[in-house]
């Protein structure tokens, strides 16, 4: 049910989304026959438009996602027992079609994973994740879409265990505890990507997972830039995922999955 309901609230929620629902109230009170309804109207659809120039013209995107990616950089200990890659955005119903696999920014984590697999021979690996959509299509599972895409850089699937029932972060590591049983004294290395560690490395520390951090697919450079960029879709789509994680951190504290809404 929370999965459920996590999936239609973010629908409504997104910034993307909240320019269109706010841009359309304004306009719905914009025609209104009373003079304040107008006015209002107005007053919203100008300030849906200064926003919208201010994302085109600042990286307030970028602003927003440096944080989370700054929150944790590669620091493994002496001893790695295993490595965990967390699925993303795999497709496959696309992969199914095409023949091949497709995944978007998730092809970053198979590319670390797979380094990470190369600097630790004897390091047990897992990937972990199911389908996130609320109604997955096709007959192809993300895990197959995972394995392929890790043979294709060259990396042996079959050395990797499989999770495929999580659909979200919480259950990725709860769901891979319960079948690998991971004792106090294991280390272990945490693959995803670099604004999605901080839920990540909570839920999985809540969890009893001993992981560090081996982030992937960096978005932002790490500094906080002010010259112009005029990259308003790349912006808003930063700004979609930031927000999404912050939303994500804060929703997983009052639910009790994680230990705090921001992580030590």
């Amino acid at each position: 049910m929370s999965f459920t309901l996590s999936k239609l609230l973010w629908i409504l929620c997104s910034p993307d989304n909240l320019l269109i629902v706010f841009l359309g109230i304004g306009l719905s009170l914009g025609v209104s026959t009373r003079e304040s309804l107008r006015r209002k109207g107005r007053t919203l659809c100008l300030s849906v438009v200064v926003f919208m120039a201010a994302l085109a013209i600042l990286p307030i995107g970028s602003w927003a996602l440096t944080p989370l990616e700054n929150k944790y950089i590669f620091n493994p200990p002496q001893k790695v027992d295993g490595v965990i890659l967390l699925g993303g955005d795999e497709q496959p119903e696309t992969s199914e079609i095409r023949g091949q696999p497709t995944a978007y920014e998730s092809m970053s984590r198979y590319v670390r994973f797979a380094d990470m697999a190369q600097r630790y021979p004897q390091a047990r690996l897992i990937f972990s994740g199911g389908s996130g959509l609320l109604h997955p299509r096709g007959h192809m599972k993300d895990d197959e879409v995972a394995a392929d895409s890790l043979n294709s850089i060259g990396m042996p699937a079959d050395k990797v265990y499989f999770e495929n029932t999580s659909k979200n972060t919480y259950e990725n590591a709860i769901y891979t505890a319960s079948l690998i049983q991971p004792k106090p004294e294991q280390n272990w290395l945490l693959v995803t990507s670099a604004w999605h560690m901080p839920r990540a490395i909570s839920c999985f520390r809540k969890a009893g997972w001993n992981v560090y951090a081996s982030p992937a697919g960096y978005q932002t450079t790490g500094f906080y830039q002010s010259h112009p960029n005029f990259e308003f879709t790349r912006q808003l789509r930063l700004l979609s995922v930031a927000v999404h994680e912050y939303v994500g951190l804060i929703s997983y504290y009052l639910m009790e999955r994680i230990d705090a809404p921001w992580p030590e």
